[in-house]
């Protein structure tokens, strides 16, 4: 829990942060701010000097905390040491939001850049626009759903449950795989198409699903039968169904991506591929959980709007549900530590978390963002942290063709 002590300076009240900052710290946050505001100070000054961890729940509470004291015309700043939350808040351009001043910054040239920690090579989308009245009006209220786990969390089918758990299951067979898959018709048609398709080059024709899991392997078909059946109507996108398509399509890249690294490094590429497709699941849910909360006499809350509200939550609203879900360790450690910023974090030697990481700059690059080069690629810190050659980043870079006719077979 975030504990808070204040002290007033004149004009000014200082508010002395330790613990992490995350969604949880919304109510003692929320109240110290309260508090703070009640002597009319001209200034507010939030020292992070004691916070060692920093994620987007709290990037977004800082940035509704300078909206709402803009308003009563508070000036906010920050005060932050040398080191994660440092380097997070750079990287995400809040500086040019609200003023920061690093302390102890005489030990700045010294400070190491070990285990993948962030640099400001990589780039970012511009600063979160909190202008839209509607976000402000959701976000909050969002944050305070996930603190309570008051979220409605929608079941995995009893196939995709079942489907799951081969995954990780070494005594699983074919004939068990075969067996449970064909319980569901479409499910089973969809998996023929699959590994029919050009994308997958079996050269012959797949007649059944035994032969299916012959040629791709056990693991393999029950990651793509898994990820058919979590596609399929499990969360509620409408009046977002472009931009939810578009999300599972950076899902997917980041998928089949996230498996060929693994396999360049001898890790286990099946289960770096749900790594990869299940990192951004909170996304889904986000969009899920709107959609259920707002009636639908309202409008659609703006996508601009709703962008912003996914990117301050879903990695909590993914954890939660991979506990739901009953997701493999790797898998919930990846959701978990996935970003550039927090994936040195991750222990489980799969390395799902930061083969998750790099995989998902791959996957915006190869969908053609902005944010992403091809020399970024090669330079970021999590490129050198796993090891990868130069000539398997080119292996990969020229396998474009063929991660698309793979993202293209999977995504329904």
């Amino acid at each position: 829990m975030l504990k808070i002590t204040e002290r007033v300076e004149g004009d000014r009240t200082i508010l002395t942060l330790s613990g992490r900052f995350d969604f949880r710290a919304r109510q003692p946050f929320q109240a110290s701010l309260d508090q703070a505001k009640r002597s009319n100070p001209r200034q507010i000054i939030l020292d992070f000097s004691e916070v060692p961890f920093i994620n987007s729940a709290g990037l977004g509470l800082l940035l509704v905390a300078h909206k709402h004291l803009q308003e009563v015309n508070i000036e906010l700043s920050c005060k932050v040491s040398v080191g994660y939350v440092w380097q997070v808040l750079t990287l995400a351009h809040i500086g040019q939001t609200i003023p920061i001043f690093l302390i102890n910054a005489q030990t700045s040239s010294s400070t190491s850049q070990e285990h993948g920690t962030p640099t400001s090579s990589i780039p970012l989308p511009p600063p979160l626009n909190l202008e839209s009245p509607e976000m402000l009006e959701v976000l909050l209220p969002f944050l305070e759903m996930l603190e309570k786990k008051d979220l409605d969390l929608p079941p995995l089918s009893e196939v995709a449950r079942k489907v799951l758990a081969f995954t990780t299951d070494p005594k699983a067979t074919m004939k068990q795989l075969t067996t449970l898959i064909e319980q569901d018709p479409m499910l089973t048609a969809k998996i023929f198409k699959l590994t029919n398709s050009a994308a997958f080059a079996t050269h012959r024709e797949i007649e059944c699903l035994s032969q299916a899991i012959a040629w791709l392997g056990l693991n393999s078909v029950a990651g793509l039968a898994f990820a058919l059946a979590v596609q399929d109507g499990v969360f509620n996108d409408h009046g977002y169904e472009r931009e939810v398509r578009g999300l599972w399509a950076h899902a997917i890249a980041t998928a089949f991506y996230a498996k060929t690294l693994a396999g360049m490094i001898g890790k286990n590429g099946d289960m770096a591929f749900l790594c990869g497709l299940l990192h951004g699941i909170g996304k889904l849910l986000v969009v899920h959980t709107v959609n259920l909360c707002r009636p639908a006499t309202v409008a659609l809350l703006p996508w601009s709007a709703m962008d912003v509200l996914v990117e301050q939550s879903y990695v909590e609203v993914g954890r939660q549900l991979g506990e739901a879900w009953h997701l493999p360790r790797v898998v919930k450690e990846a959701i978990n530590l996935h970003q550039h910023y927090s994936y040195h974090l991750a222990t489980h030697p799969s390395k799902g978390a930061p083969l998750t990481c790099l995989a998902k700059h791959l996957a915006t690059y190869h969908l053609g963002s902005l944010v992403m080069s091809e020399p970024i690629l090669r330079g970021l810190p999590v490129t050198a942290d796993l090891h990868i050659p130069e000539g398997a980043m080119d292996e990969i870079l020229a396998s474009k063709s063929v991660i698309q006719a793979q993202i293209d077979s999977l995504l329904l």
